[in-house]
């Protein structure tokens, strides 16, 4: 299966589409139970989603061997020192803690800046020391921008990285990002495939933030109805059709929206034809700058 399912309602009140709040302990139990039986494996957390980690470690259900992917502390300071070394081991061991494991699949830089900071390798030293000593099978990073990815690769070994990825931003697919990092042998994870609900939404309900890009959302809509497809089976169908991609982390708020995406298939059309559709303006496709 080629969903993964990322856990940031868990712990969290998140996107701008989300009524429902964070995610109580007995629905994370439902959807757990849900993508296990029905194929999906790989759980994508952090330490900094509130309590989401513990609300995964708390699941009751069968043990479905989770592959999952955690990530660091953002670290705010202009340098890396010692003690933010121990801070990433720290954090790391109550991970593990909190999602009651003694191992994990993948552990990811939360902001791939922070290893461009000075002794900004030593985190990564850090992380490969983890995966020597058997606690991490994949280190990576989560990163966003072309330069961010080449800057990543002409300095470090990664195996696995985090991009974001929408048929509303196909950047990483048109500049080579996706086919370079493959060339490479990274796995790769793509994030932000419905834009926090935003691709999802109707006319009505989109903020007036977005009014700008209010015609690119109407042609989606648009060729949504030609298609006789949802929104939901438009833009998550786009991005399984993009062969270089391994992994579509998606968080859901409810049971009933994990069966509505589990049942939803490729694309069979040439993805080209969505050319049009794509912006290149990280105001309107890069949630941590949105000011609504």
């Amino acid at each position: 299966m080629k969903i993964a399912l990322g856990t940031v309602q868990f712990g969290l009140k998140y996107g701008i589409s989300n009524i429902h709040g964070k995610v109580e302990q007995s629905s994370v139990d439902k959807i757990l139970e849900y993508a296990c039986i029905n194929g999906i494996n790989t759980i994508d957390t952090a330490m900094e989603y509130g309590g989401s980690e513990r609300a995964i470690g708390g699941f009751s259900g069968n043990d479905c061997n989770w592959n999952i992917v955690t990530k660091t502390p953002t670290f705010g300071q202009k340098n890396i020192e010692n003690k933010h070394i121990e801070q990433l081991r720290q954090s790391f061991d109550n991970s593990l803690l909190n999602l009651n494991k003694k191992r994990v699949y993948g552990l990811l830089i939360h902001s791939c800046s922070d290893l461009f900071k000075h002794n900004g390798e030593l985190l990564f030293r850090k992380m490969e020391e983890l995966k020597t000593l058997g606690f991490v099978d994949k280190i990576g990073v989560s990163a966003y921008s072309k330069q961010e990815i080449d800057q990543i690769l002409d300095n470090f070994e990664i195996d696995l990285i985090q991009v974001p990825v929408s048929i509303l931003d196909q950047r990483l697919i048109n500049d080579g990002s996706l086919s370079k990092l493959k060339n490479y042998g990274v796995e790769i994870h793509i994030r932000s495939v419905f834009l926090q609900g935003l691709l999802l939404m109707e006319g009505k309900r989109i903020p007036p933030y977005f009014l700008p890009i209010k015609k690119n959302l109407d042609i989606l809509g648009n060729i949504a109805k030609t298609l006789h497809l949802t929104r939901l089976e438009l833009t998550l169908g786009y991005v399984m059709g993009i062969g270089n991609v391994d992994k579509i982390v998606l968080g859901v708020n409810s049971l009933s929206q994990l069966k509505e995406i589990v049942n939803v298939q490729p694309l069979q059309n040439n993805l080209d034809i969505f050319k049009d559709v794509s912006i290149d303006n990280p105001i309107y496709t890069n949630p941590s700058l949105w000011k609504v």
